[in-house]
């Protein structure tokens, strides 16, 4: 069963009759990627019902506009949203605070909604199509906090009161690093009212932030989903008794939640492939091979190198422009030997992947 399908099926059932479950906290963490500009209000005074908001949604933009927003999952989001607005599980759902900001180097979208069990749920965005979101991602090799995560943790002090309601956080991709992140970064009150974080195939942290009493508390309030071929959410590190869900796609495109599936009101259960277990002790080994500044400077020179080929987005990626960014890493003089290996072979196998989906 697909989310959409999920959706239709659960939609008659409010929070109350159906108990919020680890499939919602997927949909609600995917729903901050929607642009809300002029639809869902900066700030906590004016509320908007997700119904409503659907509606302003399809009537500010036209099918023509929805079908070039990128990335593609986009387009598929919105219309699951179209769905949710007509049930009775969604659609009341009040939905405020939308934040977006996107700069030269950082990325972040936050948006709060209360659910008919009167609780809060916060979802933060994941990255979106931009350079600056990405090298943000990798930034947390050797920062933390990033400007994207000191955001998110303002951004939660902000919205949970001592005295509302009980808080999930949740998050796709980065948003569920910043997730975790605000966690972290909020005083032990604001802490307490959380009851769930959802970091939806989410990198991880530094060992440093890994090891810390702020991670170890947290663990016990967090659900960790990463898909069969899970590649983003073997970044770093990270808790081990995450969950493994089936996809109806392939390879990276798993990370789409949109094609997580899901066995009644819960995913249906899947098993890590050796791929990711092998990627994932890579990424160990590389991380643990340099310390912070040898891991900026390394970051630094990537993105330069892809800057350096003319990609803005991740959506410009061609078989032409991974090949120049190869040409250029293999030029780059001032990469160590294990550091050129690991990125080329990265490239080289994105560019493997480029040619089977073209073929």
């Amino acid at each position: 069963m697909t989310l959409k399908q999920y959706v239709q099926k659960y939609g008659e059932f409010d929070f109350k009759e159906l108990p919020f479950n680890d499939v919602d906290g997927l949909i609600l963490s995917l729903v901050s990627y929607i642009e809300f500009q002029g639809i869902v209000p900066k700030g906590n005074i004016k509320k908007v019902p997700l119904y409503k908001a659907s509606n302003l949604f399809f009537k500010k933009y036209t099918p023509k506009e929805i079908k070039k927003m990128a990335p593609t999952f986009i387009r598929k989001l919105v219309l699951l949203f179209q769905v949710m607005a007509t049930t009775k599980r969604y659609k009341d759902i009040l939905l405020y605070n939308y934040v977006k900001e996107v700069e030269q180097d950082t990325q972040f979208g936050a948006v709060c909604m209360i659910l008919s069990d009167e609780t809060l749920f916060i979802s933060f965005e994941g990255t979106d199509d931009s350079i600056s979101g990405w090298k943000e991602d990798c930034q947390m090799a050797y920062q933390f906090p990033v400007l994207a995560q000191k955001k998110a943790g303002e951004y939660l002090k902000k919205n949970i009161s001592i005295f509302g309601p009980r808080v999930r956080i949740g998050g796709h991709s980065k948003g569920g690093n910043l997730a975790m992140a605000s966690y972290l970064l909020v005083g032990v009150l604001t802490r307490s009212k959380i009851i769930r974080i959802y970091n939806n195939d989410g990198p991880g942290f530094r060992k440093k932030e890994y090891e810390s009493i702020g991670y170890q508390k947290m663990e016990k309030k967090l659900t960790m989903i990463v898909p069969e071929e899970s590649l983003v959410g073997m970044f770093f590190r990270h808790p081990t008794n995450y969950q493994v869900v089936k996809s109806s796609s392939y390879s990276l495109f798993q990370h789409d939640g949109l094609s997580w599936l899901v066995d009644a009101t819960s995913f249906q259960e899947g098993k890590i492939s050796k791929r990711s277990k092998r990627l994932e002790k890579r990424i160990f080994q590389w991380i643990d091979s340099y310390d912070d500044e040898e891991r900026k400077k390394i970051v630094l020179s990537l993105f330069s190198i892809v800057e350096g080929a003319g990609v803005k987005g991740l959506s410009e990626l061609r078989i032409t422009k991974i090949n120049k960014i190869i040409a250029l890493i293999k030029e780059n003089k001032n990469m160590d030997k294990e550091t050129r290996k690991f990125l080329l072979n990265a490239f080289k196998k994105l560019l493997l992947f480029k040619e089977e989906k073209k073929a």
